[in-house]
């Protein structure tokens, strides 16, 4: 059987998601930055499973391909993947394979979950008017969306947008009222979606607010190397009641650090280039 991987690294063909996406998705840009590093990869001891998982897994381009190419690599090589698909990878990985997932739903090795930085022209410094605010889809799907609207809808502190589904098309007057209201923000809420991670969080870091991470189990990349705490709050689903009294004890001067603070992060570890330079850096502490 011949393997050519480059049958299972396939175009993005379908709706960009979120609609502001331009360019390549995480897994396009960490391949291209494998290539051009190669030699730092190869190091590691580490050979990468090239294959962009989410554009095969939603175009369902060559998808038959997957498991008998993945049985086909040899047996005596250490390899490692990223995947940027909620359902991370569904197929079995040759045993002792890295999988570094932004989704999540597979436990594998965090990672951020990213695209194109927003437009420049969109980030603007707003006054603070706003105490906490959530502005996005509550369903079902994520019981701490659901939780959080249900205990503070009604709390003039805290502003959410009316309960609505949100796609690919979402409109752009849902999206001017997240970019507005997200900059007025002191806080915003950074629940998990379908997945266990949510691009809102890292929006929300380049709109100047504070994310709330909201989960029912803990997913954040890179945390031997970054304190979460530093530029951002974390609550369990079953704190959520006492969520506002935890918000209101920060001090002005905390919540300006930790703004701070985010700002160097996003760009050190949440960047597409910040997320790749991470991988390799855990690759080199696994040898």
């Amino acid at each position: 059987m011949k393997v050519d991987f480059k049958n299972l690294r396939v175009s993005a063909d379908y709706p960009t998601y979120p609609p502001y996406h331009k360019g390549d998705y995480m897994e396009e840009y960490f391949y291209k930055y494998y290539i051009k590093n190669k030699s730092e990869f190869d190091k590691t001891g580490f050979t990468l499973i090239p294959i962009f998982w989410t554009n095969v897994y939603l175009t369902s381009k060559n998808k038959e391909l997957l498991q008998p190419y993945l049985n086909y690599l040899p047996k005596d090589k250490k390899y490692f993947t990223v995947s940027q698909h909620d359902d991370a990878v569904n197929e079995i990985l040759p045993p002792g394979t890295l999988s570094f997932e932004a989704g999540g739903n597979r436990n594998g090795i965090p990672l951020p979950l990213i695209c194109s930085p927003l437009k420049k022209q969109l980030i603007k410094s707003r006054e603070k008017d706003i105490f906490c605010s959530f502005v996005g889809s509550i369903s079902n799907n994520a019981r701490g969306r659901v939780t959080l609207y249900q205990t503070y809808a009604n709390d003039p502190d805290f502003y959410f947008s009316k309960p609505r589904y949100w796609t690919a098309e979402v409109p752009q007057d849902n999206f001017k009222e997240f970019i507005n209201i997200s900059q007025r923000s002191e806080f915003c809420l950074a629940p998990r979606g379908y997945g266990k991670n949510s691009f809102r969080l890292y929006e929300v870091m380049q709109l100047g607010s504070i994310p709330v991470v909201v989960y029912d189990e803990e997913w954040l990349p890179f945390k031997k190397y970054i304190d979460w705490t530093e530029f951002s709050v974390l609550v369990e689903e079953k704190d959520i009641p006492n969520l506002k009294s935890k918000l209101q004890s920060y001090t002005k001067e905390q919540k300006e650090k930790m703004l701070e603070n985010g700002k160097e992060i996003y760009r050190e570890y949440f960047s597409m280039e910040g997320f790749s330079r991470n991988i390799l850096r855990h690759l080199q502490d696994e040898k």
